[in-house]
């Protein structure tokens, strides 16, 4: 379906705005079946419209596949003509098939309502229930970056990123280039200006993050400016539902604060290992949680096992259980490990090691189902997996690894082309990020085959009244309204603060 229209926007706008102007390589025919092509390691070039790709989503997923796959896509002019076929190729920073000169492309409204007058960045930490423990963090708390843009007609959209100094400095330096640009119209251009290739983003993850915290309130922005939920920015049609999802849980449960140290010495007593569970029975019976997602710490798999086998026992039947060490065992532990849950029917591993050549020799050591978010983290890495024959892996994406919004939307589709399995993972974040997820989940069909990671239900405080995200039997119900649907209480903003306010520009 063409959603476009039913949003007042023109194509390349719906698109995400000009990326760039395209080039012109001359006439060229229809590519017979341009997705299959794709994938045929001889091709260079594909050639299609907006009707021989399956619409404008169609087309932008064939961008996004032809871009994984180092091919050259090019828009034939059709329906619309040679000045449509520029327009959509410049929003897709494809080229099109036409002889050259090509016409214009469209000129940017002045004085837009949609225009991007300040940018505020706010550190802030959120304490959590419980202590969380796993192979990479010993805390009690979450670190967080929020992002608030303001328009030029007033509406404000907000965002939400890491929040270690390093990520918000980053936020900060990328955010003085976007006061004057437009948040509907150039968010396209925006996410090349970043990083047109990997190798353009020069702060690695760090950039990602801090790109997507802006990127986020960018749309959430845009989407309240056109008085729509941020799904139907994404494409979504049908109303908004409640979302399935599985709730992290710590390696263990040491009833109060410990380091890394007294963590490792208590997890030496494998007596210990069902208090995880005892954990996981009072979540779900508060929320009727049916999924859960157990944190490894690493220092051993006996300990895994044990509380693995707790939870199975603990848990109703039919509960799904994933295991996440973050990659922190050897693929020999991790095979050990996989053998020794082999009888907990585990929903799948996440991540039990640390690279993809890891997960094809788990595989052939008769691994189940495997998932990474670790491993996967742009798009030659799916390619990678596609070759590799990893064809049922779990692909966890999030904005914050695959850089924005339009970063995780063509991510999931390139998965989805390969035949890997799409799905949403998430951490401790606000309800900024967990209002955005639900929406997400649903516009990318990211919930179809797993629950959602979320960890609200661990969260001491946040930065709205209670109620207005909530998980009852298991699902997430988030705020209906334009965007994401909320906005944050600057009083609880400010009793949460780990650092003083940075307004761009500065007043």
């Amino acid at each position: 379906m063409n959603a476009a229209p039913l949003l007042g926007l023109d194509e390349a706008t719906w698109l995400g705005g000009i990326a760039a102007t395209p080039r012109a390589i001359g006439a060229a025919a229809l590519t017979q079946d341009p997705f299959a092509a794709c994938l045929a390691r001889g091709t260079t070039l594909v050639v299609a419209d907006a009707e021989s790709a399956g619409g404008l989503a169609g087309l932008r997923d064939l961008a996004a596949l032809a871009r994984a796959l180092g091919v050259t896509l090019a828009v034939k002019p059709g329906a619309g003509g040679v000045e449509r076929a520029t327009a959509l190729a410049g929003a897709l920073d494809a080229a099109v098939a036409a002889e050259g000169p090509l016409p214009a492309l469209p000129p940017q409204p002045r004085d837009s309502p949609t225009r991007i007058v300040s940018v505020t960045v706010q550190r802030i930490a959120l304490p959590l229930k419980h202590l969380y423990v796993s192979s990479m963090y010993c805390t009690p708390k979450q670190d967080r970056t929020l992002v608030a843009i303001r328009l030029a007609d007033g509406t404000v959209g907000w965002g939400e990123t890491n929040g270690t100094p390093d990520c918000a400095a980053r936020v900060v330096a990328i955010a003085k280039g976007w006061i004057g640009r437009d948040a509907l119209r150039d968010r396209a251009s925006l996410r090349r200006a970043f990083a047109r290739i990997s190798f353009d983003n020069r702060h690695g993850r760090n950039g990602l993050a801090a790109y997507a915290g802006l990127d986020l309130a960018a749309w959430d922005a845009s989407a309240k400016h056109l008085s729509v939920p941020l799904a139907a920015l994404l494409g979504q049609s049908a109303p908004l539902r409640p979302v399935e999802v599985a709730c992290p849980l710590p390696a263990a449960v040491p009833g109060r604060a410990m380091d890394r140290a007294e963590i490792t010495a208590h997890m030496a007593d494998l007596s210990l290992a069902p208090r995880v569970a005892e954990l996981a029975a009072g979540i779900a019976a508060a929320h009727g949680i049916r999924a859960f997602k157990y944190k490894s710490a690493a220092t051993g798999i006996e300990w895994d096992i044990a509380a693995l086998t707790a939870l199975r026992a603990t848990l109703p039947p039919g509960t799904r259980l994933r295991c996440d060490p973050n990659g922190a065992y050897s693929p020999e532990e991790a095979r050990r490990l996989v053998a020794g849950t082999a009888a907990l029917e585990l929903e799948f591993h996440e991540d039990p090691t640390d690279a993809l050549e890891g997960f094809c020799r788990l595989r052939e050591a008769g691994a189940g189902r495997l998932a990474s978010n670790m491993c996967l983290i742009e798009p030659p890495d799916l390619v990678a997996a596609h070759r590799l024959g990893l064809t049922d892996l779990v692909v966890l994406g999030d904005i914050f690894y695959w850089g924005g919004i339009a970063g995780l939307r063509d991510a999931s589709a390139v998965a989805a082309r390969l035949g890997l399995t799409p799905s949403l993972h998430s951490f401790y974040e606000t309800a900024v990020a967990t209002a955005a997820n639900w929406q997400m989940a649903q516009a990318l069909g990211l919930d179809a085959d797993h629950p959602m990671d979320c960890g609200v239900t661990s969260l001491a405080e946040d930065i709205v009244a209670p109620g207005m995200l909530t998980v009852r039997d298991g699902v997430l119900t988030g705020p209906e309204g334009p965007g994401i649907g909320l906005a944050p209480d600057p009083a609880r903003i400010a009793a949460l603060a780990i650092a003083d306010p940075v307004v761009i520009p500065a007043p």
